[in-house]
């Protein structure tokens, strides 16, 4: 109540943020709806998408850690729906669900709480094959993140060592052909002073 009041204070239009913002008083009216506030993480999701850059492997990994918010969030809603009033069901709660739900899509499965229904046991299908994709998205982009490192690490070291190899050939090479020039030099003057030697007697 008080964020909403000090965020309509400190808006430049207040009709106009009245207006566009008519969830949020919805929101605030209605208890049931308080978990859709989760809905801001979409913004976060943006702010965190234009830091990633262009970089493929950013966008994946922001693409994939908001679906798997939003599933979460979905399949707590879709367990909440079907088990809160069900019988002998243990997910009465907005808290138990999310809890239930997180702890399915991470493949932990706890058992402290579980769908009795039969839509609240299609969703938590739902969870484990989504969790199974998530981890396999994030472990792989990881992987490749490791890969990608120890492989730049590596051509810096062989470029360094072959750029030092390289060196250190070249400055005897360098000097053998000055020694090679020198021993041309002086034996080309040999070979002229002996042409002109018996010319000049």
């Amino acid at each position: 109540m008080l964020d909403y009041a000090v965020r309509l204070s400190l808006a430049p239009n207040r009709s106009r943020w009245f207006v566009r913002n008519l969830h949020e008083l919805a929101i605030l009216a209605l208890p049931a709806l308080r978990p859709l506030r989760l809905l801001r993480l979409v913004t976060l999701l943006k702010v965190v998408h234009s830091r990633a850059g262009n970089a493929l492997r950013g966008k994946i990994l922001v693409y994939v850690l908001g679906s798997a918010t939003m599933l979460v969030y979905c399949g707590a809603l879709a367990a909440l729906d079907a088990e809160q009033n069900a019988p002998n069901s243990n997910i009465k709660s907005i808290g138990d669900a999310l809890w239930w739900a997180l702890s399915t899509i991470t493949t932990v499965g706890y058992g402290d709480h579980y769908p009795v229904t039969a839509v609240g046991r299609f969703a938590a299908a739902g969870l484990m094959l989504a969790g199974i994709a998530v981890l396999g998205v994030v472990t792989a982009s990881i992987a490749s993140w490791l890969v990608e490192s120890v492989s730049a690490e590596t051509a810096a070291k062989t470029a360094a060592s072959t750029a030092a190899a390289l060196e250190a050939i070249d400055e005897p090479l360098e000097d053998q052909i000055r020694a090679l020039t020198a021993e041309v030099t002086r034996l080309t003057a040999a070979l002229e002073a002996r042409r002109q030697g018996p010319s000049a007697t």
